[in-house]
């Protein structure tokens, strides 16, 4: 991992408009991370439209294309993604961000869990907006900034052991791509080959049984 891309790498600024070019790239990152999982479910889900009215920005159109082609559920057992609504108890984008404003703002200690970024909002300027949580307690954020294309949005992301927050130049896809699927994107990968990653439905018992967890990521599941 190129350590530009981690903490101190490069900035995108406000005269930095995302290409054509740019935006493909990222949505390669989807499609591998469909072919990884070998998810093969019929797209389908809520739209962002009223999530982003309240927050007043567009959020990155990866993210959007991960949350319709997957149901909800989890990345390997493990990484979830924040949805529009609380549908099959899955925590909604919009009241994750409201509630962390909120005890932000009431409380110092809390304020500074989100240091140095804080959280976004539409008198503060530049901030985070959770889009993740994974099974050890870990959070994953967009650096959002409405003078920044959101498909350039860095992530930044906290680890379950409470660690400082680590800033990636990378898209929501790439940087999901590589906690599941990446043994050197260390300490954020759950990657174990020659396992496969696999995409765990929300009708799915959790946790998985020894066997099914064996099955779901058996090396031999693409023969």
């Amino acid at each position: 991992m190129d350590i530009e891309r981690r903490l101190g790498g490069q900035h995108f600024g406000s005269q930095h408009t995302v290409t054509e070019k740019g935006r493909r790239v990222a949505m390669n990152w989807v499609d591998r991370i469909v072919e990884e999982t070998g998810w093969r479910q019929e797209p389908e889900g809520p739209g962002w439209e009223q999530t982003e009215a309240e927050l007043g920005v567009p959020l990155p159109t990866d993210f959007k294309e991960l949350s319709r082609r997957f149901v909800p559920g989890s990345f390997s057992g493990y990484l979830s993604l924040l949805r529009p609504t609380d549908e099959h108890d899955h925590q909604p984008l919009l009241s994750m961000w409201a509630g962390s404003r909120q005890m932000a703002a009431m409380d110092d200690f809390a304020a500074q869990l989100y240091a140095p970024y804080g959280i976004f909002g539409a008198d503060t300027g530049p901030g985070l907006i959770q889009w993740g949580i994974d099974m050890s307690e870990g959070d994953h954020f967009w650096l959002a900034d409405r003078s920044v294309e959101p498909d350039r949005w860095p992530v930044v992301s906290r680890g379950g052991d409470g660690g400082p927050l680590q800033r990636f130049d990378m898209s929501t896809a790439e940087f999901v791509h590589r906690v599941i699927a990446d043994p050197e994107f260390k300490p954020f990968t759950v990657a174990d080959p020659p396992q496969l990653p696999f995409y765990l439905p929300h009708w799915a018992p959790y946790p998985p049984s020894t066997e099914e967890w064996e099955a779901l990521s058996d090396p031999n599941r693409r023969s």
